[in-house]
This record gives C-alpha cells, sequence and structure tokens, in this order.
C-alpha cells in the first residue's frame, strides 16, 4: 500500500500536469483492496520466527526512515513542496 499510491501518482502527474482527484481516490481505494487481500493472505500462512524478525525489522527501518526523511529529505521530486518548491520542515 504505501509504494502503490506513489507509483500511481508519480506515473501519471507528468504526462497529465496535475493531479485527478478521481485517479487519486481510486489509487487510495485500489491500495487498501490490495493491501487487505495481502494482509489475508499473509494470515493464513505460517511463518518462521526468523520471517518475523525480519519484518519487524523492516518496520522499524521504514519508522526510522520516515523521521529522518521528514527532517532531512532527499532532494528528490516526491519530496519536494509543491507550493514553494523547498525541501523537509521550513522553520
Amino acid at each position: 500500500m504505501v509504494g502503490f499510491i506513489p507509483a500511481v501518482f508519480f506515473s501519471y502527474t507528468p504526462f497529465v500536469g496535475d493531479s485527478i482527484l478521481a485517479v487519486d481516490i481510486g489509487s487510495f481505494v485500489a491500495a487498501v483492496i490490495i493491501g487487505q487481500l495481502a494482509s489475508y493472505k499473509l494470515y493464513k500462512r505460517r511463518f518462521s520466527q526468523i520471517v518475523d524478525k525480519v519484518a519487524i525489522a523492516a518496520l522499524v527501518l521504514l519508522a526510522v526512515l520516515f523521521v529522518i526523511f521528514t527532517f532531512y529529505p532527499p532532494h528528490l521530486l516526491p519530496f519536494q513542496d509543491s507550493q514553494n518548491g523547498l525541501y523537509g520542515i521550513i522553520p
């Protein structure tokens, strides 16, 4: 879900030039459906403790990257403020 919405958004906006609300909402609904189906399939399977530890480590890494990229974002288009063209939280 985390990757699907930005992938859809950044794949159609360069061609259209602006975001389309219906496409954005549709991509969110599709991401939720895909995420729920994937989580249900994973819920039905049994995994080893190694897989559980890798999943927890990935979740912690995602949280740490979220905090770091909030204050020190890379100078890439997904992290650029569309209103003023700046990056990160401006004091």
